[in-house]
């Protein structure tokens, strides 16, 4: 098992998270919301390795699309 920094474990909470937060009532209705929040995830997904990058554009993880998208769902740290 390969060791996984805590913003790689954070990323991985995030996506779990996603399903549940898109059927909260409150939120039910917004699909695209959800939908572009979970492309944003896959997109900018962290790298392997102990300073991970961002796979989407490269900068250091987590970038800025992925730390705002994280938190949409409810994965503050």
């Amino acid at each position: 098992m390969k060791e996984e920094t805590a913003e790689q474990n954070r990323y991985w909470r995030a996506m779990c998270a996603l399903p549940a937060a898109s059927r909260e009532p409150a939120t039910a209705g917004h699909a695209v919301f959800w939908d572009v929040t979970e492309e944003i995830l896959k997109e900018h997904a962290p790298a392997d390795g102990p300073e991970p990058s961002c796979q989407g554009c490269g900068k250091r993880w987590p970038c800025e699309l992925a730390e705002s998208a994280m938190k949409q769902v409810g994965v503050w740290s």
